[in-house]
Parts: structure tokens; C-alpha cells; sequence
């Protein structure tokens, strides 16, 4: 009985060793690749790199606008930036500030709906007109 006990007990810890080496050798291999894909992103970056950029912010005129025309909601103030959003002609929108961007007006807004998701970034603002809101 007592060497049956201590078979289970050899075989439980061979089990939860053989379990946890396992997932210690399948984050390794993911920390690899993570690695490679932050690298190869640096890289990139570095290659991108813009000569100089300007950025000189206003306080806008107006805390709300209507979108006039079809057009891309940006997580940051450029063209080369992630599109978080397509926004439909005549979305009413919250606009929180305003920067002038290498000669580039841009505004900071936010979607007025329930779902806040993707709902906050930037657009030009050649996009956005300031008609009377009722």
C-alpha cells in the first residue's frame, strides 16, 4: 500500500513537472517571436521617421461640429496614423481641442453615441464644417 502511495506520488510529480516545462517552452517560444515582431516594428519606425514636426495647438472656436463629408477617425494627428473609425457624412460631433500640424489643421473629437468604443481620435479639418447644430 505504502509503494503504491509512493508510485502516485512519484507519477503526480512527474506529471505537473513535465506540465509546467511545457508551458514554460511554449512562452519562451512566444517571447521569441513577440521579440521579432517588436524589432522588425522598431525597424520599420526607424525607416518612417519624418524630418521635423510641428505642433502648435489653438483652442477651437467651437465644441461642436458636423462631419460634412465622408472621412478616417486617426489615433494621432497624421496621415501615416492608425484609422480607428469611418465616419458617415452628418455625424455630430464633440470637438475637445485643435493643433496645426506641419501647416495641417487637425481636430480632436469625440462621436456623441452609447458606444465609446473607436470613438475618440482625429480628423482634418477640411472634414468638418460648423453649421448651426439644432
Amino acid at each position: 500500500m505504502l509503494a503504491f502511495l509512493f508510485l502516485l506520488l512519484v507519477g503526480f510529480a512527474l506529471f505537473i513537472s513535465y506540465y509546467f516545462t511545457n508551458k514554460m517552452t511554449n512562452q519562451r517560444k512566444q517571447i521569441l517571436l513577440l521579440k521579432h515582431q517588436n524589432n522588425s516594428l522598431k525597424n520599420k519606425a526607424d525607416l518612417e521617421k519624418e524630418e521635423q514636426i510641428i505642433v502648435k495647438y489653438h483652442y477651437p472656436d467651437k465644441n461642436q461640429g458636423i462631419i460634412k463629408s465622408n472621412c478616417k477617425l486617426y489615433l494621432w494627428p497624421s496621415d501615416k496614423s492608425a484609422t480607428l473609425n469611418s465616419l458617415m457624412e452628418n455625424i455630430v460631433v464633440q470637438i475637445h481641442d485643435s493643433a496645426e500640424i506641419n501647416e495641417d489643421l487637425w481636430y480632436e473629437i469625440s462621436i456623441l453615441s452609447e458606444d465609446r468604443t473607436n470613438s475618440k481620435g482625429w480628423i482634418k479639418s477640411d472634414c468638418l464644417t460648423f453649421e448651426d447644430i439644432t
